[in-house]
């Protein structure tokens, strides 16, 4: 028997943004796809907060991108683990991305799985909030870097201070 499926308006709206301010999140995992230009690759990183019984498991999703790998660094760093090959030429995130057999493509970003120590980990996210088309929505403030030791380790790294300006 057909039937049609119903929601609330107030369904419809969707989860409000959490208050700004400094939370913990976990990694679930990559969500890639080619950017809109087609030169580089979103990879969509998704995590979800942690520790906070009022937001628990609330997905907030990171805007990655191939063309900003400081970006990347700073996420891999939050998680309290170095990039492969750190201070080599082609340093590279921690463990692989593969996918199901019949589907993957090297070429598609979209069958891509990430498979590496990252998963599950956690990390501290400054957020905040900003307004857009007449609505709130998550921005990413920064993220913290657990690596120990990280600036005399590593004195070339700069990790961003504030996302929100891309660099």
């Amino acid at each position: 028997m057909a039937f049609k499926m119903k929601f609330s308006q107030e369904e419809m709206k969707g989860l409000e943004p959490v208050p700004a301010g400094l939370y913990d999140v976990a990694f679930i995992g990559f969500k890639p796809k080619k950017a809109k230009s087609g030169e580089s690759i979103n990879l969509n990183g998704m995590v979800k907060i942690v520790g906070r019984p009022e937001y628990t498991n609330r997905q907030v999703f990171v805007n990655l991108n191939t063309q900003i790998p400081g970006f990347i660094q700073d996420f891999v760093h939050s998680f309290g683990l170095e990039m492969e090959d750190q201070t080599g030429d082609d340093p590279s995130i921690p463990g692989n991305f593969d996918g199901d057999l019949g589907k993957f493509k090297e070429d598609d970003p979209t069958t891509w799985v990430y498979k590496g120590p990252l998963l599950g980990q956690t990390a501290k996210f400054e957020l905040g909030l900003r307004e857009y088309d007449g609505n709130m929505q998550q921005d990413i403030i920064k993220m913290l870097c657990k690596v120990p030791n990280c600036a005399e380790r590593f004195p070339k790294v700069r990790h961003s201070k504030d996302m929100r300006k891309k660099g």
